[in-house]
């Protein structure tokens, strides 16, 4: 309700409340109308009326709720620098700077069991990454019964990092394995969850901005993943994680090739690549996921082991890679953990507020192995050690230091490539 209808409601209650003809002035009467002016004010005050929309916030977003929906507007600004000192070859990662994500982020819900959500990223680069950029989650979800049903484009469920926001994620980039991880596809899936326990299962086609000129069948997926905290209690948890994934083409050439950049976004070079994959049936996927906080304390791993069967006798490949970290917050606290992933940092004290924020140190090692018969792809071995400040709970400076420990690609220009990379990252959302 406006400011200007509700200062006119409020002049009228006086005029209301003398206004009573004298015939009506009994004691009755007057009580009656007195109760009628009182829950007049408290819902004027409230804002509760029928078809009233109502403004929130809990200090970080703002909802609008009515009386049979709820809308909120998001976003979330990500800018990396990097700058790279290679040692081998005279190779050229290119040093400079980039918007990593831009994201326009709306969700809410709609009646008592819908559930919706449309994020587009302004910010994705094009050329070869240009299926990833756009629309990010466009979904419907309904929750009038368990399991949950999701139809739209949305995170298939594999992997603990990559189902962790990157808003939340410990380190400026996800770990090698994430060549190996799916994104956002169009499907349909089912989900439920207990405070120890989830899982989720869906059906996937390919992106919402994929080829549309490819006239072949598309390729598609089958997605499942559980997990499990024996112990989920504030500060305390363990988490494990089991996730398969199966690929299957059809005519489509999405998908068939596996490469990472050396765990920073600036440089488009992949230190491993596969290359296009010929001949091939089907590929599976399978994740092991393990995790544990202690406090300010955590360690956090996953391997992914990728087998691709190929037709024609050609032979079949299997690939992995695997990561370990552990984190530890200087400040006191602790990696809040939700439906089988991790979550927002809250800073026992804030910057702003008298408080110096929250200061966390992250060691990583992770490795990628995508050479196997006929396919040299490479080997590659990273260290990664990062700091974090998390000045509020929705301001974040990050900067890592990528050490390649090791890179066999033989045949390759950057076979035994020795890379340092510093990398720096300023995030706000909302």
């Amino acid at each position: 309700m406006s400011t200007f209808l509700r200062f006119g409601a409020y002049a009228l209650l006086p005029t209301l409340a003398g206004a009573l003809p004298a015939w009506a002035a009994d004691d009755a009467d007057i009580a009656a109308l007195e109760q009628r002016i009182k829950a007049l004010e408290q819902q004027l005050q409230s804002g509760a009326g029928k078809g009233a929309v109502i403004a929130t916030s809990n200090g970080r977003s703002l909802t609008f709720k009515g009386d049979d929906f709820s809308f909120q507007v998001g976003g979330r600004l990500q800018l990396d620098a990097a700058a790279y000192d290679a040692d081998q070859n005279g190779n050229d990662f290119g040093n400079g700077s980039r918007v990593r994500r831009a994201f326009l982020d709306v969700r809410g819900s709609a009646y008592e069991h819908w559930n919706y959500r449309f994020q587009y990223d302004f910010a994705r680069p094009g050329g070869s990454d240009s299926s990833a950029r756009g629309i990010r989650d466009a979904w419907l979800q309904y929750t009038g019964f368990a399991p949950a049903i999701t139809v739209g484009q949305f995170k298939e469920p594999f992997g603990l990092e990559h189902l962790t926001s990157s808003l939340h994620t410990t380190f400026v980039e996800r770990g090698l394995t994430n060549a190996f991880t799916p994104d956002r596809r169009i499907g349909i899936g089912i989900s439920d969850n207990g405070n120890h326990w989830t899982y989720a299962l869906g059906v996937f086609g390919e992106t919402a901005e994929g080829d549309v000129d490819n006239e072949g069948d598309e390729g598609w997926d089958i997605t499942g993943r559980v997990t499990y905290a024996p112990l989920n209690s504030n500060g305390k948890v363990v988490h494990l994680g089991l996730a398969g994934r199966q690929h299957t083409p059809e005519d489509s050439s999405n998908s068939l090739r596996f490469r990472e950049r050396p765990e920073s976004n600036i440089t488009n070079v992949r230190l491993v690549d596969t290359g296009t994959l010929t001949d091939v049936e089907n590929i599976q996927f399978a994740g092991l996921e393990a995790a544990a906080v202690f406090g300010p304390f955590s360690l956090q791993s996953e391997w992914i082991d990728t087998q691709v069967s190929r037709d024609n006798g050609t032979d079949d490949l299997d690939f992995s890679a695997w990561y370990a970290y552990t984190s530890f917050f200087l400040t006191g606290e602790s990696r809040p953990y939700k439906n089988g992933v991790f979550d927002r940092i809250k800073p026992k004290s804030t910057v702003g507020q008298g408080g110096i924020g929250a200061w966390e140190l992250a060691l990583r090692y992770s490795q990628a192995d995508l050479t196997d018969g006929s396919v040299t792809g490479g080997e590659e071995e990273n260290l990664t050690f990062g700091v974090n400040w998390y000045a509020t709970q929705n301001v974040r400076l990050s900067a890592n230091y990528v050490k390649v420990l090791e890179l066999d690609r033989a045949g390759n220009q950057y076979h035994d490539e020795k890379l340092d990379s510093a990398v720096v990252r300023a995030q706000i959302d909302f």
